[in-house]
């Protein structure tokens, strides 16, 4: 059976694991997606607050490389930006004499802000950390490893859904031979 980790000596079937997976994962987007009150009665969405987090930390990157950091264009770091000026958290600064770079700088009520996040993220960890504390560091090593392989398979998604399709289109069924090398074949 294709979901059935027993070769391994492990009575957890794949399709189980991805269930487990699928929930944590729809539970951080969750997370992700609630606006928080930072402690200023005003609440921040996670662009805003992963933008006040970078200016927090590299206080010396212009916004082109802020918006690299965070993976983002710079229209759209610039439109975060300028909600967070507008709910005074940041305010855009340039060095004199040169109109072309321009650096966010956190304002007080930014800077409360910044320590929240690091606050909560310090929390979330050291809970985390707890979780693993007590295992070996093979057990840890082969944790790391899995994630590693499964993020690998999260990048290859779009591909292999484009696979998936293409085969489909060409009259192949729903049953994916994922052993064999190369493209996908359906069976």
């Amino acid at each position: 059976m294709l979901n059935d980790f027993s070769d391994n000596g492990c009575d957890t079937t794949a399709e189980e694991f991805t269930d487990l997976m699928t929930r944590l994962l729809n539970k951080a987007a969750l997370i992700e997606r609630e606006p928080v009150d930072t402690g200023d009665g005003v609440l921040l969405h996670t662009s805003e607050i992963h933008v006040i987090d970078m200016a927090g930390r590299f206080p010396d990157d212009s916004m082109t490389a802020l918006a690299l950091r965070l993976g983002i264009t710079k229209g759209a770091l610039s439109q975060t930006v300028k909600k967070l000026e507008e709910k005074e958290y940041v305010e855009r600064v340039s060095p004199k004499g040169n109109n072309k770079t321009m650096y966010i700088r956190l304002t007080g009520t930014g800077m409360r802000a910044f320590s929240w996040h690091r606050a909560y993220h310090a929390a979330v960890n050291k809970r985390i950390a707890r979780q693993v504390a007590g295992l070996g560091q093979k057990e840890r090593d082969a944790i790391r490893n899995v994630l590693f392989g499964i993020e690998k398979v999260f990048d290859d998604c779009a591909e292999t859904r484009r696979r998936i399709t293409q085969e489909l289109a060409e009259g192949g069924s729903t049953s994916l031979d994922i052993d064999s090398p190369g493209p996908a074949i359906l069976k």
